[in-house]
């Protein structure tokens, strides 16, 4: 067979007979279907074994809930076909959707093909189409119009190309390769700790404007869904884009990209109480994991950076400076004034205040102190 089609089954037995019917009426048939229940606690599982034993083509892997990642991981792991697909278990597609993926890939020898999709639920549906236009990306268009654009298109967030698995077709072994080190227990942000590192590194990428794969919005939706250990999670999203990106000669163009995409993590994840107020993000981008920080700044950003880094323990706050730190100190906060800095054993200093102009002071005042600026780190601007 040609494609292995993925989908990762748990708890979704209002949704997946009409998932796997409508991989089974695909026009294009050289496929195998791999279907992983994840535990499933409902019926998902007899539905999937009762499909699988009036179908050859069907193969039902059962498992411990591990999570959707691991689950299409245990799928790739199981598959036989040249090109993976996914589809979860509450989603379908139309029935040209394999045939238009494959075509694309078999007449220009991509890496991956990417599509659009629609999100749909009962009340209305949209087509969603990738920022990035339409075309075949290699070379120097790859490396100047696609992957400068690819993560962090424009705006507080746009994607130039939306993080989802299911909107593509892989290669299966290179998809492999970028499946084998990734940390298990991220479990939002999951597709794009895999399909980023995977466009940077491709040599070829279509990109078409179809949308026929359907994104179904419901409640019980991964999508609707925070688990606990949320800020932890950014940590190891982060971390794990992070090393990616390293590896690549696009390091540096890759960087602000993942640091735009961090503040749209921490911003969907903040509780809206806390957002309608403003919220800034940490520069997760900036501060290399591990280092000793001192925090500069004690205001509604100072608290804000304190709480993201005491959450995700991705570095450490040595010491906390502001100059109305005898104010602060009788209010319960332990602030130091800043001349604290001389002397104290730290890697940066992170200015945390929203308004450039005052960032500006704030860092010529450190400059008088004694400290180089190349150890300032400035505040990102605009809010969450």
């Amino acid at each position: 067979m040609k494609i292995s089609v993925i989908v990762p089954v748990f708890n979704a037995e209002l949704y997946v007979k009409d998932c796997i019917l409508s991989i089974l009426g695909q026009t294009y048939t050289e496929f195998e279907l791999i279907l992983v229940d994840d535990g499933s606690t409902d019926q998902s599982g007899k539905i999937c074994d009762n499909f699988a034993s009036k179908d050859a083509r069907i193969k039902v892997i059962s498992k411990k809930n591990k999570g959707a990642l691991h689950a299409r991981i245990t799928g790739l792991e199981a598959a036989k076909g040249e090109y993976a697909a996914f589809v979860d278990a509450d989603d379908w597609i139309e029935s040209r959707f394999l045939e238009r993926l494959i075509s694309c890939m078999e007449e220009t020898k991509a890496d991956i093909v990417v599509s659009g999709c629609t999100s749909e639920n009962e009340d209305f549906r949209t087509q969603e189409l990738n920022q990035i236009s339409a075309g075949i990306y290699e070379n120097k268009k790859l490396a100047n119009d696609f992957i400068p654009r690819m993560l962090h298109y424009q705006g507080f967030y746009q994607f130039g190309v939306f993080p989802y698995m299911c909107n593509k077709l892989f290669r299966r072994k290179i998809l492999k390769r970028f499946c084998k080190n990734i940390d298990i227990r991220i479990y939002d942000g999951e597709d794009a700790a895999i399909v980023y590192p995977y466009l940077l590194f491709a040599n070829k990428v279509v990109v078409i404007e179809e949308c026929m794969y359907h994104y179904r919005l419901h409640r019980d939706s991964v999508s609707f869904q925070k688990g606990s250990g949320f800020y932890e999670n950014v940590s190891r999203l982060y971390l794990h884009l992070n090393k990616m990106f390293r590896m690549s000669k696009y390091y540096e163009v890759m960087l602000p990209q993942l640091d735009q995409y961090m503040r749209r993590m921490v911003w969907l994840g903040t509780p809206e109480k806390i957002r309608e107020k403003g919220q800034y993000c940490f520069p997760f981008g900036k501060v290399p994991q591990g280092a000793n920080i001192v925090l500069y700044g004690a205001g509604g950003v100072g608290i804000t950076y304190y709480q993201q880094i005491r959450k995700t323990e991705y570095c450490n706050i040595v010491l906390w400076v502001d100059k109305n730190y005898i104010n602060l100190w009788n209010h319960g906060l332990a602030i130091s004034a800043p001349e604290a800095i001389i002397g104290e054993n730290y890697d940066f200093v992170v200015i945390a205040n929203g308004r450039e102009e005052i960032q500006e002071e704030m860092s010529a005042y450190l400059v008088n102190l004694g400290i180089s600026g190349k150890r300032i780190i400035l505040s990102q601007v605009e809010n969450l």
